[in-house]
Parts: structure tokens; sequence; C-alpha cells
């Protein structure tokens, strides 16, 4: 299982092409250097740190959702674009908060459900999406939605009661949609697809088939003890990047951005220790 613990090189494809892209299109070193940095130190610090943590208390679970409850709070106050406010400042970095916090609280929430504590699952689901519909952010809330629900659904009894529950988290997303943010796209954030199709048909295949390796580990090779929380990653992260496609909302690694690459490398080591405890 040694080739396993190497798993999060896997973001590296997607990353390169996105910074190749940017190069080529006379994108400034400053911008894209900064995605290639945080890819190497994150991956370098995952790897020193495998079987390094290992947490099972349920105090420190509880401990985190409160973490993430709060930074999600504070975007709401923190200053923002045209009333969009998905962005924490620390000095000069701004952190685009809900692609670090979602895969991180998806992998806690994962948890609960082996508890069977899915009613707490269920508030918490409700609760973030009504944080990530003020911010506002129509991808999040649909990818957050799509993932919990995935995971959530067999697992609430009665099939009436399992289908009125999803109906307001449905409601959360056609609002988000409704009432979409009117942010113009910078073209190495959210159009980086676009930058790679205008370079030619190649570019933009060997982009897609980077952005796919990205989430068939989740999908296809889930870990036999937490399938759930698994393929519950795989569908966060497939919702986010095909959201993409119908608003102007960044595509992770591949386009400017180190929140989305941290929240990746989050959810990859998650699997990597969770594919070694299958053993």
């Amino acid at each position: 299982m040694l080739h396993i613990k190497f798993l999060p090189l896997i973001s590296f494809p997607a990353v390169l092409i996105g910074a190749s892209v940017m190069k080529v299109n006379g994108v400034p070193i400053s911008i894209w250097l900064q995605n290639i940095i945080i890819t190497i130190l994150g991956t370098f610090i995952s790897l020193l740190i495998a079987n390094k943590i290992k947490v099972k208390t349920q105090v420190i679970d509880y401990v985190q959702i409160l973490v993430i409850y709060s930074v999600l709070v504070w975007s709401l106050f923190a200053p923002g674009i045209e009333e969009v406010h998905r962005w924490i400042a620390l000095g000069p970095i701004k952190l685009y908060i809900s692609s670090i916090c979602l895969p991180w609280l998806l992998i806690i929430l994962g948890k609960l459900v082996l508890r069977n504590q899915w009613w707490v699952v269920y508030s918490i689901l409700i609760s973030i999406s009504f944080l990530l519909l003020l911010q506002p952010d129509a991808s999040a809330v649909t990818a957050f939605v799509a993932s919990v629900v995935a995971m959530l659904f067999n697992k609430i009894n009665g099939h009436r009661f399992r289908y009125f529950a999803i109906f307001i988290p449905i409601v959360f997303i056609i609002t988000s949609w409704v009432y979409l943010d009117h942010l113009a796209p910078v073209p190495y954030v959210e159009d980086i697809l676009l930058m790679a199709k205008n370079l030619g048909i190649g570019w933009l295949v060997i982009a897609l088939f980077s952005i796919l390796l990205l989430v068939i580990p989740f999908l296809l090779f889930p870990p036999k003890n937490r399938k759930a929380t698994s393929i519950s990653l795989g569908i966060y992260f497939t919702t986010v990047f095909i959201t993409t496609y119908f608003g102007n909302f960044p595509v992770p690694l591949m386009g400017y951005g180190i929140s989305p690459i941290l929240g990746y490398l989050i959810a990859i080591q998650w699997f990597v220790q969770a594919k070694k405890n299958d053993t």
C-alpha cells in the first residue's frame, strides 16, 4: 500500500495544466506560481503527516464543526465584492472559505452518519446551506446539498419523511440560482477552461481529463469502511466543476486560487488514510 501514500500527487496535472494555460495567455508569473507553490507545500505536508494524526473523539469532531460555523459566519461580515461575501482576508491572502471548509465538513459529517446521528447531520445541512445562501454562493449550496443528501438518503427512515426532508435543501438550491450573483468572471479563475479551449481542442481535452482524474478515486475506488463519505466527496467536487459551466464560479485547482487546492488536499489526504484503514 506504499503507492496510496502518494495519491495526493494526483492534484498536480490540473494545477500544472492550469498554470501552463495562464502562462501561455500572458498571465503574470506571480499569479499562477502561487497555485504551484501551495500544491507543492500542501502535498509535502500531507505526506509528512501521514499516519501522524488520528482524531477519533466526538468532542473534537464537534469542535471542528464549531470552527467551520465560525469562519463561515465571519465571512458574512468580512468585506465583500458587490455584496458577495465568500472570502476572509488574512493579511494579503484572501481565502475562499467554503472551498476549504466544505470538504473538511463532509468528512466529519460522514463520521456522524456512521454513528447514526443523521438528524444532527440534517440540521447541519440546513444551517450551513442557509449560511452559504447568504454569501451568496450557488455553486457551494448546490454541491454541499447534493453531497450531503447523497450521504443521508438511505439513512433517513421512512420514504415519505425522506422525500420531505430533502425539500428544504432543494429550495435553497433553487433560491441560490434565482438570486445568482452578478460578479464578472476573471479569465484565469472562472474562465480557465475557456482559455484552454481557445488554445486548441487538445488543450481542452487534456484539461478536462486532468479534472476527471481528481474525482475518480472518490467515486470509483471508495474505501470499504467509508464508502458513503468518499462518494459524497466525489459528488461534491463533481458538482463544483459542473456548476462552473452555468455561472461565474472558480474552476478548482486549474484556475487561480489557493483555497480550492487546500480543500482538495484535505479530502484526498483523508481518502489516503481511509484506504489504509481498509487493510
